[in-house]
This record gives C-alpha cells, sequence and structure tokens, in this order.
C-alpha cells in the first residue's frame, strides 16, 4: 500500500470510529428516552384502571364525571403509544 492509500484508509477508519463512537451515544439516548415515555405511559395506564374501577363501582354524576376524565386519559394513553410506535419505527 503507498502513501496516499495508507492516508486515505487511516482517514475513513477515524471517520468510522468518530460514527461508530457517535451512534452508540445515540442509541443509548433513544433508548433511555423511549424508557422513560414508557413509563410516563405505564403511569398514565395505571391511573386509567384505578378510574375504570371507580366507575364501575359508583353511580350518578360522579361517574359521569370520573367516565369523560377515563375518556381523556385513554386518548392520551392512545397518543402516548401511538409515539413510542413513531419513536421506534425511526430508530
Amino acid at each position: 500500500m503507498d502513501d496516499q492509500q495508507q492516508t486515505k484508509l487511516d482517514e475513513l477508519i477515524e471517520e468510522l470510529k468518530q460514527g461508530r463512537d457517535e451512534l452508540k451515544v445515540q442509541i443509548h439516548l433513544a433508548k433511555a428516552e423511549a424508557t422513560d415515555l414508557w413509563h410516563e405511559t405505564e403511569d398514565k395506564w395505571q391511573h386509567l384502571r384505578s378510574q375504570l374501577d371507580k366507575i364501575e363501582n359508583g353511580a350518578g354524576d360522579s361517574a359521569k364525571d370520573v367516565g369523560a376524565a377515563a375518556i381523556l386519559a385513554a386518548e392520551e394513553i392512545k397518543k402516548g403509544y401511538e409515539r413510542l410506535r413513531r419513536y421506534i419505527k425511526d430508530i
């Protein structure tokens, strides 16, 4: 291998090392972000389950209020799951 080829190879190897290191950090951060989003959505899921229990055990206007809140919570959870799916798809 001549000097020009060696220089080109060294430059390419250095680029690969840098790109590899950057990807490693990005994957780690993406994993942490996805995990945080999952936990946030799971907390909302648990809260929704609690609200649904109240609806099943309640009656009257308070059950209607809890029902409306449960619908909003379910919609938020759905959006959270959609965000997770898009996020994972983009990775």
